[in-house]
């Protein structure tokens, strides 16, 4: 008679548990955003596109106004498809609510941003002059990407997105009462670097949690 396979040794309920806990965390881990990217392309964006308006509208450097604003819309534009396709990313293989949460928060930016000429352009045919027009562009886009980060801390419950949106939408206010041009500095300092400062935070985080993790397999 041919030797019978011989009983595989099943799991006790705990070496179950931790091994749907295993293949949860690989799943989220597959389908959440690089936190490091996003905030990273965001500090980087106002950080150089702040900085480069500043520079012009400060006399500085010699370089033509608009095309520093040329420089930041593009920038903008950049890191905010970047954050719309890893919103979208973040629901993708996920049914339910989670799915549609992603969807709707990816097309948030897209439609906050497409908006956002609407309304300075609305200020300027009500006779706003050029000078509010150079403030409504950078403080309204920043308060479109603080509460769009405070909405999507409330929808993933994230602290840290949540303080940076708060922070954005803080330096945003103070800046606006400091005028122009200060506001491009306070914008490129205050908020690009705390997106910046966020990424790094989210660097260490990936790092330390990869070092635990095989200690605590070993």
């Amino acid at each position: 008679m041919p030797d019978e396979p011989e009983p595989q040794p099943s799991l006790d309920p705990a070496a179950r548990l931790r091994l749907v806990a295993e293949q949860q965390a690989r799943t989220q881990a597959a389908l959440a955003p690089d936190e490091r990217l996003v905030f990273g392309a965001w500090g980087v964006a106002w950080s150089v596109g702040f900085g480069a308006i500043w520079l012009a509208t400060s006399g500085r450097l010699p370089l033509p106004a608009w095309s520093a604003f040329t420089l930041f819309a593009l920038l903008l534009v950049g890191a905010g498809v970047l954050t719309a396709v890893h919103a979208v990313r973040a629901g993708r293989g996920v049914a339910g609510s989670s799915a549609r949460t992603g969807a709707m928060y990816g097309w948030g930016w897209v439609l906050g941003f497409a908006m956002l000429p609407a309304v300075v352009l609305g200020a300027q045919r009500l006779g706003a002059p050029p000078e509010a027009a150079a403030l409504l562009w950078p403080a309204v886009s920043a308060l479109v990407v603080g509460l769009l980060y405070v909405a999507g801390a409330v929808a993933w419950d994230d602290p840290v997105q949540f303080a940076v949106g708060a922070w954005i939408m803080v330096t945003t206010g103070a800046g606006c009462l400091l005028g122009l041009p200060a506001l491009y500095l306070v914008m490129c300092l205050a908020g690009g670097g705390g997106f910046l400062a966020a990424a790094a935070w989210f660097a260490v985080r990936r790092r330390r949690a990869g070092a635990l993790r095989p200690a605590a397999q070993a």
